[in-house]
Protein backbone atom coordinates (compact mmCIF):
# COMPACT_ATOMS: atom_id res chain seq x y z
CA UNK A 1 0.00 0.00 0.00
CA UNK A 2 0.83 3.60 -0.71
CA UNK A 3 2.71 5.13 2.41
CA UNK A 4 3.86 1.75 3.98
CA UNK A 5 7.87 2.06 2.92
CA UNK A 6 10.29 4.75 1.98
CA UNK A 7 10.11 5.53 -1.35
CA UNK A 8 12.45 7.55 -3.59
CA UNK A 9 11.35 6.45 -7.24
CA UNK A 10 14.38 4.60 -9.27
CA UNK A 11 15.61 4.24 -12.78
CA UNK A 12 13.71 0.40 -12.16
CA UNK A 13 10.47 1.78 -11.04
CA UNK A 14 10.18 3.59 -13.87
CA UNK A 15 11.08 1.09 -16.04
CA UNK A 16 9.00 -1.74 -14.94
CA UNK A 17 5.71 0.50 -14.60
CA UNK A 18 6.06 0.49 -10.73
CA UNK A 19 5.68 3.92 -10.63
CA UNK A 20 2.42 3.87 -12.72
CA UNK A 21 0.89 1.54 -10.01
CA UNK A 22 1.74 3.97 -7.37
CA UNK A 23 0.16 7.01 -9.15
CA UNK A 24 -2.45 5.08 -9.74
CA UNK A 25 -3.00 4.33 -6.23
CA UNK A 26 -2.80 7.95 -5.44
CA UNK A 27 -5.85 9.00 -7.94
CA UNK A 28 -7.50 5.88 -6.12
CA UNK A 29 -7.36 8.06 -3.07
CA UNK A 30 -8.10 11.64 -4.49
CA UNK A 31 -11.85 9.99 -6.26
CA UNK A 32 -12.70 8.41 -2.91
CA UNK A 33 -11.86 11.98 -0.77
CA UNK A 34 -13.18 15.55 0.10
CA UNK A 35 -11.34 18.07 -0.59
CA UNK A 36 -8.66 18.30 1.66
CA UNK A 37 -6.43 15.63 2.81
CA UNK A 38 -3.96 17.83 4.54
CA UNK A 39 -3.52 16.80 8.03
CA UNK A 40 -5.20 12.98 7.53
CA UNK A 41 -3.00 10.44 8.36
CA UNK A 42 -2.96 9.56 3.94
CA UNK A 43 -2.16 12.72 2.97
CA UNK A 44 0.72 11.99 5.47
CA UNK A 45 1.56 9.22 3.65
CA UNK A 46 1.54 10.92 0.36
CA UNK A 47 3.47 13.66 1.16
CA UNK A 48 6.40 11.48 2.70
CA UNK A 49 6.12 9.43 -0.55
CA UNK A 50 6.37 12.65 -3.09
CA UNK A 51 8.77 14.40 -1.13
CA UNK A 52 11.54 12.52 -1.84
CA UNK A 53 10.69 13.01 -6.02
CA UNK A 54 11.29 16.60 -4.93
CA UNK A 55 8.70 18.12 -7.34
CA UNK A 56 9.80 21.53 -8.83
CA UNK A 57 8.06 23.92 -11.23
CA UNK A 58 10.40 24.99 -13.55
CA UNK A 59 10.41 28.04 -16.14
CA UNK A 60 11.18 26.72 -19.82
CA UNK A 61 15.16 28.61 -19.34
CA UNK A 62 15.79 26.30 -16.45
CA UNK A 63 14.36 23.21 -18.29
CA UNK A 64 16.87 24.22 -20.92
CA UNK A 65 19.65 24.23 -18.86
CA UNK A 66 19.40 20.91 -17.39
CA UNK A 67 18.96 19.82 -20.44
CA UNK A 68 22.27 21.44 -21.90
CA UNK A 69 24.02 19.89 -18.90
CA UNK A 70 22.83 16.01 -19.54
CA UNK A 71 24.82 13.50 -20.63
CA UNK A 72 21.80 12.19 -22.99
CA UNK A 73 18.21 12.83 -23.81
CA UNK A 74 15.19 10.77 -24.25
CA UNK A 75 12.34 11.76 -25.24
CA UNK A 76 8.69 9.84 -24.35
CA UNK A 77 5.04 10.03 -23.29
CA UNK A 78 4.52 11.00 -19.79
CA UNK A 79 4.61 8.25 -17.52
CA UNK A 80 1.22 9.16 -15.96
CA UNK A 81 -0.44 9.47 -19.73
CA UNK A 82 -0.76 5.79 -19.42
CA UNK A 83 -3.08 5.67 -16.75
CA UNK A 84 -5.01 8.36 -18.31
CA UNK A 85 -5.13 7.88 -22.15
CA UNK A 86 -8.24 10.62 -23.06
CA UNK A 87 -5.34 13.61 -21.99
CA UNK A 88 -3.74 15.29 -25.03
CA UNK A 89 -0.17 13.87 -25.43
CA UNK A 90 2.74 15.58 -23.85
CA UNK A 91 6.21 14.13 -24.07
CA UNK A 92 8.48 14.40 -21.15
CA UNK A 93 12.72 14.64 -21.40
CA UNK A 94 14.16 11.76 -19.72
CA UNK A 95 18.15 12.72 -18.51
CA UNK A 96 20.91 10.56 -18.30
CA UNK A 97 20.43 7.10 -16.68
CA UNK A 98 16.66 7.50 -16.55
CA UNK A 99 17.05 7.95 -20.10
CA UNK A 100 18.98 5.40 -21.20
CA UNK A 101 16.56 3.28 -18.84
CA UNK A 102 13.40 4.53 -20.78
CA UNK A 103 14.66 3.71 -23.77
CA UNK A 104 15.85 0.32 -22.79
CA UNK A 105 12.12 -0.24 -21.85
CA UNK A 106 10.78 0.78 -24.84
CA UNK A 107 9.01 3.89 -23.01
CA UNK A 108 11.37 6.90 -24.92
CA UNK A 109 13.35 7.17 -27.69
CA UNK A 110 16.93 8.53 -27.44
CA UNK A 111 17.12 12.45 -29.25
CA UNK A 112 19.74 15.27 -29.57
CA UNK A 113 19.84 18.10 -26.76
CA UNK A 114 18.47 20.43 -29.72
CA UNK A 115 15.70 17.53 -29.98
CA UNK A 116 14.71 17.74 -26.13
CA UNK A 117 14.55 21.80 -26.34
CA UNK A 118 12.09 21.62 -28.94
CA UNK A 119 10.31 19.07 -26.97
CA UNK A 120 10.06 21.54 -23.84
CA UNK A 121 9.04 24.58 -26.12
CA UNK A 122 6.74 22.95 -27.61
CA UNK A 123 4.64 22.65 -24.47
CA UNK A 124 5.26 25.63 -22.74
CA UNK A 125 1.85 26.54 -21.77
CA UNK A 126 1.79 23.68 -19.40
CA UNK A 127 3.44 23.35 -16.34
CA UNK A 128 6.61 22.03 -16.47
CA UNK A 129 7.65 20.22 -13.26
CA UNK A 130 11.47 18.12 -12.81
CA UNK A 131 11.56 15.22 -10.26
CA UNK A 132 13.87 13.25 -8.95
CA UNK A 133 14.82 10.04 -10.01
CA UNK A 134 17.36 7.75 -8.37
CA UNK A 135 18.19 11.23 -6.34
CA UNK A 136 18.88 12.84 -8.85
CA UNK A 137 16.30 15.82 -11.24
CA UNK A 138 16.32 13.60 -14.34
CA UNK A 139 12.59 13.31 -15.05
CA UNK A 140 11.20 16.69 -16.92
CA UNK A 141 7.14 17.04 -17.77
CA UNK A 142 5.17 19.29 -19.31
CA UNK A 143 2.54 18.60 -17.13
CA UNK A 144 -1.29 18.03 -17.44
CA UNK A 145 -2.41 19.65 -14.44
CA UNK A 146 -5.98 17.91 -14.30
CA UNK A 147 -4.39 14.45 -14.34
CA UNK A 148 -0.80 15.05 -12.79
CA UNK A 149 -0.16 13.69 -9.25
CA UNK A 150 1.44 16.71 -8.11
CA UNK A 151 -0.92 18.75 -9.02
CA UNK A 152 -4.27 17.25 -7.74
CA UNK A 153 -1.94 16.78 -4.10
CA UNK A 154 -1.97 20.44 -4.10
CA UNK A 155 -5.97 20.48 -5.28
CA UNK A 156 -6.08 18.21 -1.73
CA UNK A 157 -4.16 20.88 -0.16
CA UNK A 158 -1.18 18.67 0.06
CA UNK A 159 1.92 21.26 -0.78
CA UNK A 160 4.43 19.45 -2.73
CA UNK A 161 5.40 21.26 -5.79
CA UNK A 162 8.38 23.19 -5.31
CA UNK A 163 8.37 26.61 -6.83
Amino acid sequence: RLGRRDFMATIQDYMSGKVCEQIKQAFSIFESSEDSLNGTEVGKAMLNNVKKLEPKKLTVDEAIILIQESKQCAIGERVCRSLHKETPLTESVFLDDLAGGMVEAGKARFVTKEEAIDNIKRYQKKPIIVSKVSGKHSEICPTWPKKCLYWNMEKHKLKCINR
